[in-house]
């Protein structure tokens, strides 16, 4: 049996992330195909601070093994943000901080998980890192001597272009992509040695789901547009807000939003803001919306864009944003927009013509399933990583 360590900043069932959320599934489902999975992670639930929310030491949760570790201090996130402009905008390089340093600010630090994987490592066959981004995943790659796998979740935004990243992509045995424009990003900026596999991710898909579930326990009356996912800022939602507060005028369709909210929600008629829902409420949501939103520019993969897809639901999408064109284009599930007017536009087209609406949200879920379903894609996985063990 392959024994894996997955190192990733946070997780938990109660966790809110797309990478975190990638690599609860991704353990759980090897864990299940015969591997034995242990995690390595901090005791923090809130990415903002870092705060030692959990307990640390060892639980078990669904078969996995999950070893905490404190965080050593936690972040104060304004005072981040003012030295990460400053960093980024070259006024305090080489000055005030180094990139190593601008690491630990970023955190998550754990010492203390930083030093039970140096001396444990040797119990395992392989590791498996989960984001580029944070300080697990920087330093402890740096000491591990053990065949390392990254699931980098990379697109482009400031910390890609630091120089300690060369690092953390040229010492992998293999890079684990969820797209086809992620693993092309990654290639131009670093040519890693390493291999690079498009693996993707998997998407629970779940038929016969009551699209009026979720209106009932909300509600919600008129058509709607969904938005899923963490309501702030540089998720595009000015943009949208901005969008809708046109469309309101002439059409008779709500905009529901369902996620954390970190930003104000502007006072318009039709704005339905429902938080956290449950899974049943909010696949049911998917299944019932005109179509489900994405216009964030910048995107590793959209975990909601399949979701909507696996729904039968058709999307529309920032056209600015790599990633999500090419799950538009690949699929032929939805629509894209660049500025407001292109949005009321093809959101028009979508919720005037239910037949073209139908014929996107049937090959969204054709895409899906032929791509994301987690019997292809934890097979691959599986595979892949026995390859490399094997070759070491």
């Amino acid at each position: 049996m392959v024994k894996v360590g997955i190192v990733v900043q946070r997780y938990g069932e109660d966790v809110v992330g797309g990478a975190e959320t990638l690599a609860r599934d991704v353990a759980e489902k090897l864990n299940a195909a015969e591997s034995d999975v242990t995690v390595f992670t901090t005791t923090a639930k809130d990415y903002i601070t870092w705060d030692n929310h959990y307990d640390p030491g060892e639980t078990i949760l669904k078969g996995v093994i999950i070893k905490r570790f404190s965080v050593d201090f936690l972040r104060e996130i304004d005072k981040f943000n003012d030295i990460s402009g400053r960093f980024f905008n070259k006024d305090i390089i080489d000055k005030e901080i180094t990139e190593d340093e601008w690491i630990d600010l970023q955190g998550p630090v754990s010492s203390d998980l930083l030093n039970t994987i140096k001396s444990e490592q040797k119990n395992f066959d392989i590791f498996i890192f989960f984001t580029y981004l944070y300080y697990t995943t920087v330093k402890t790659l740096r000491i591990l001597e053990k065949p390392s796998v990254l699931f980098p979740t990379a697109h482009e935004e400031p910390p890609i272009n630091m120089e300690i990243m060369k690092e953390v992509f040229m010492k992998p045995k293999a890079l684990f992509f969820l797209t086809g424009s992620e693993m092309e990003l990654v290639e131009k900026k670093f040519s890693p040695p390493g291999k690079m596999v498009l693996a993707r991710t998997g998407v629970d898909i779940k038929r016969d789901i009551d699209e009026n579930t979720f209106r009932r326990n909300y509600l919600i009356v008129s058509p709607f547009i969904l938005y899923a996912g963490r309501i702030e800022k540089g998720k595009g939602l000015e943009m949208l807000f901005e969008a809708y507060r046109q469309l309101r005028n002439n059409s008779v369709v709500d905009l529901v939003l369902m996620g954390k909210k970190l930003m104000d929600i502007p006072d318009i008629d039709g704005i339905k803001y429902v938080g956290y829902v449950s899974e049943e409420d909010k696949i049911s949501a998917f299944k019932g919306a005109v179509c489900s939103v994405q216009p964030s520019p910048l995107e590793s993969l959209s975990i909601t864009t399949l979701e909507s897809f696996a729904q039968e639901t058709p999307v529309l999408v920032n056209s600015n944003c790599k990633v999500l064109m090419e799950h538009v284009d690949a699929s032929g599930g939805g629509l894209s927009f660049s500025d407001v007017e292109e949005f009321i536009k093809n959101f028009s087209i979508l919720y005037r013509n239910r037949v073209k609406r139908d014929r996107m949200g049937n090959r969204g879920f054709e895409y899906v399933n032929e791509y994301y379903s987690w019997d292809i894609v934890i097979k691959k996985i599986s595979s892949q990583i026995r390859e490399l063990i094997d070759t070491v």
